[in-house]
């Protein structure tokens, strides 16, 4: 490449806007809004220490380019003019462009330094990758964190993202600048995450199994300024983000962190938070993971977090399950849950996690449902909540579309759920498909939800790497875990914010999160 202009991609500035500031409550964000747009839109990127030598800069300088970001690309290092058919700059301040997004990849001892020539150069975002920070559990490490502490509480400085951390993603833009090539072809979509671990970015290959696009997703790392908090409400004010999703090791500032959730309860987005550290064996591998102090309040934390309406879950099985199944569902009249399948088995099942989730309400039928399902219904099944409608009727459209009437007609209850044996779509065509579009044609107020008794990847006729689906939406999957995750999006739908409570939590401060 001989030319500045055949050095670089080039894209069109995209028009700009600003984060809502109005400050109307104690739960505003104390310290403003930061717009974080050079950090998920930049029109331009610089890999500060890539090389052609295997490692993260080469994989994140790969993956920029791989994604097909249209923006300038260039690498930093004084050793190359060259790297991978991208131009390489001795330093920044001689990359000929703007820089929005500087990605360090330098040893700790000279990221301050590097940092410093990020501010001159006006770069509006710098993510650190590199670690050796106070995750070392050393002085050594502390100090050099401090130390960047203290250079950012100069607000000229840019957004500092990490130290520790792996990279930032916007799908939507496309612009991939993590270390890792396995991403798959992904469809964007509307979950948006944050977290502090580099490895939760896994999430989307789950998501995308399911049929669910992923948009935006930053990790956090050291969070020595940029904390969760003000990525999720980054995300509240983003029009392509719908779900929020989280992992998190400490809730570091009580108030902005508030604001933020609130900010996102008030336009509709669910935040859905895998806050680890609840054993103290767990809180001293936080030590040396992310150096969050605040993981010593997870008790409180938890506490807060219900305030605020977030959704907690415990595992990472539990975080994708309940983005499907917000993605499969939408808000319900109420909580009174039937459930029908070909399976007495399955029924059982789900009966007793719907019962023991305080969220759900199994309904019985009225005396009058009963009849008039035992009347469209083979004398092989039953005609009680949970429905089992036997085999026999699998193959059977008439009873099936007459059941379904039955069901639809009788107003008893707000969710179906209809269970199946594996994560396979439902032909539109077949029986059961047909009767189900029916019923949701005719009874648009019903709340209708395929769940399969087995999750993962059905090694059938079925493999061809299109989601399991229904009219358009994700299908649930497993038993256990489908019961908590539609609980928790019911319990969401029906709750509200408690500001008194919230006013009690925040009025304790840092000082109870030391």
């Amino acid at each position: 490449m001989s030319t500045t202009s055949e050095k670089t991609i080039v894209r069109g500035a995209s028009e700009q806007t600003k984060a809502d500031r109005s400050v109307s409550s104690k739960l505003e964000m104390i310290n403003g809004e930061r717009n974080l747009r050079p950090l998920f839109e930049p029109q331009g990127i610089a890999v500060i220490g890539a090389s052609p030598k295997p490692g993260f800069a080469k994989s994140i300088l790969n993956s920029i380019v791989s994604s097909g970001f249209d923006g300038n690309i260039a690498a930093v290092n004084p050793n190359y003019d060259t790297i991978d058919d991208v131009a390489c700059y001795r330093c920044i301040s001689d990359v000929p462009f703007r820089v929005d997004l500087a990605v360090l990849c330098v040893r700790a001892e000279k990221i301050l330094a590097v940092l410093e020539e990020c501010r001159r150069k006006s770069v509006g975002a710098a993510q650190i990758i590199s670690s050796g920070f106070a995750e070392l559990d050393s002085e050594e490490g502390r100090a050099r964190q401090q130390q960047i502490e203290r250079w950012t509480e100069d607000s000229a400085t840019p957004i500092v993202v990490g130290p520790n951390t792996l990279g930032v993603i916007n799908l939507h833009r496309p612009m991939i600048a993590i270390g890792d090539s396995r991403l798959p072809n992904i469809v964007p979509g509307g979950v948006s995450c944050v977290f502090q671990s580099g490895q939760m970015f896994t999430i989307v290959h789950p998501l995308i199994g399911r049929g669910v696009g992923v948009g935006k997703i930053a990790m956090t790392g050291n969070e020595v300024t940029l904390t969760t908090a003000e990525v999720i409400n980054f995300f509240a004010h983003d029009p392509q983000t719908e779900v929020i999703v989280s992992y998190s090791e400490g809730i570091k500032d009580p108030e902005s962190f508030a604001a933020a959730c609130t900010h996102a309860r008030k336009q509709g987005k669910p935040i859905i938070m895998l806050r680890v550290g609840a054993h103290l064996e767990v809180r001293k591998g936080i030590g040396r993971h992310t150096a969050t102090k605040a993981a010593n309040s997870y008790e409180r934390d938890i506490q807060f977090l219900e305030e605020l309406g977030v959704i907690t879950v415990d595992s990472a099985e539990d975080l994708v399950e309940t983005v499907v199944a917000f993605k499969a569902s939408q808000r319900p009249r109420g909580n009174r849950v039937a459930f029908a399948s070909f399976s007495g088995g399955m029924g059982n099942i789900m009966a007793d996690l719907i019962l023991s989730t305080r969220s759900l309400k199994l309904i019985s039928f009225s005396d009058q449902l009963c009849k008039r399902l035992a009347g469209v219904l083979p004398k092989f099944a039953n005609s009680f909540n949970p429905l089992d409608l036997s085999a026999q009727s699998a193959f059977n459209t008439e009873v099936l579309s007459g059941c379904m009437q039955v069901l639809g007609d009788s107003g008893e209850f707000d969710i179906l759920l209809w269970g199946k044996d594996l994560p396979m779509s439902i032909d539109d065509e077949s029986p059961i498909g047909v009767a189900l579009k029916r019923l949701q044609a005719e009874h648009p107020e019903i709340v209708l939800i395929p769940v399969s008794q087995m999750s993962g990847v059905h090694w059938g006729k079925q493999v061809d790497g299109i989601p399991p689906m229904f009219c358009g939406r994700p299908l649930l999957q497993g038993t256990g875990v489908s019961v908590r995750a539609l609980g928790k999006v019911i319990e969401w739908h029906a709750s509200a914010l408690r500001p008194a409570a919230v006013d009690h939590l925040l009025a304790a401060g840092d000082e109870q999160r030391e």
